[in-house]
C-alpha cells in the first residue's frame, strides 16, 4: 500500500490528532446531488513543502487506508465554512481536535486544525482530483451496488475474506444468514435473527468498514439518521479486490508540484 501522506511535522501531528478536511452533515450522508466539496485528492501547502491529502466523503486516509471519521459540527456552518469533530477508527469517542474547512475557490481551500489547549494550525490546499461525484472514485454517492460481492481483508482487519449478499454474510468461509438494508446513503445495516449485527459503511475509494455492534444496539438506533453510534465492538477495513481507486489516487498525487 502506498503512503498518501508522506513525512513532515504535519504527518506526525496528524498521527497524534488528525490531518483532515471535510464537508458532511453529522457524518450522516448529506450528499443528495453531489459529494461534499472536500472529497478527493489534495495538495497541502505546508511550511515543510507540499504533501498529499486524500479524503473520501466521510473519512481521511492515512498510510493508504481510511483512518479518521469526520462529523460536521451542527450550527457552525455556512455556505463556505464547515467545522468538524473527528474520530479514529476503533476509538470510542471524538478526538480532542477541532477542524475548520474554508472554501476559498472552486478547487482550493484552507483548513484549520485546533487541538484542545493549543494554537490553531492553518494550511492551504489545492485540488488534484475531479470534483464530481459521478467521476470521483472517492465519493460514496449513488454507488450502493458495490456493497455486494467479495471483499478482502487489510492491515486494518482481522478477517481475510468477506462476501456480502442480500441474505448472507460469509466471513473466511463461515456463512451467516442475515438481512441487509440501506439505513443511509453509503451505509448498510445488517441484522441477524432480527437483532442488529453490524454496519457495512462505504469508506470511499476501494474500501468499506465493517462496524460490529456491541450488545444492546436496537433496530431503532441502527436506523437513526440523526444520532451517531461511536462505540463499536470493532471496526474492520476491507478492500474491493477489483478496485481501481488506489491507482487513480496514486496518479493524482504524482501531479503535486
Amino acid at each position: 500500500m502506498f503512503d498518501f501522506t508522506q513525512g513532515s511535522r504535519l504527518k506526525n501531528f496528524a498521527k497524534a490528532a488528525v490531518v483532515a478536511a471535510a464537508a458532511i452533515v453529522s457524518f450522516a450522508p448529506a450528499a443528495t446531488a453531489e459529494s461534499p466539496f472536500h472529497t478527493g485528492v489534495w495538495q497541502l501547502n505546508t511550511p515543510e513543502g507540499t504533501r498529499g491529502l486524500v479524503v473520501s466523503d466521510w473519512l481521511v486516509f492515512e498510510d493508504g487506508l481510511p483512518k479518521r471519521w469526520l462529523y460536521r459540527r451542527a450550527g457552525t456552518n455556512d455556505a463556505n465554512q464547515f467545522d468538524f469533530f473527528t474520530r479514529t477508527i476503533n476509538d470510542s469517542g471524538y478526538t480532542p481536535v477541532g477542524i475548520r474547512v474554508y472554501r476559498t475557490g472552486d478547487n482550493s481551500m484552507k483548513y484549520t486544525l485546533a487541538p484542545k489547549g493549543e494554537d490553531p494550525i492553518e494550511i492551504t490546499a489545492e485540488r488534484l482530483s475531479i470534483p464530481n461525484f459521478e467521476n470521483s472514485c472517492l465519493s460514496v454517492e449513488k454507488k450502493g451496488k458495490r456493497f455486494y460481492g467479495n471483499w478482502t481483508g487489510t492491515s486494518g482487519s482481522k478477517l481475510k475474506k468477506l462476501n456480502v449478499q442480500k441474505s448472507r454474510l460469509t466471513i473466511d468461509g463461515e456463512a451467516r444468514k442475515v438481512a441487509i438494508e440501506e439505513v443511509r446513503v453509503g451505509r448498510m445495516g445488517i441484522t441477524e435473527d432480527g437483532k442488529p449485527l453490524a454496519f457495512l459503511t462505504d469508506a470511499g475509494g476501494d474500501y468499506a468498514v465493517l462496524q460490529w455492534f456491541k450488545p444492546g444496539v436496537t433496530v431503532e438506533q441502527m436506523r437513526d439518521k440523526d444520532t451517531e453510534i461511536l462505540d463499536f465492538a470493532s471496526e474492520e477495513i476491507v478492500r474491493n479486490p477489483g478496485g481501481t481507486c488506489d491507482r487513480q489516487i496514486e496518479s493524482r498525487l504524482k501531479a503535486m508540484k
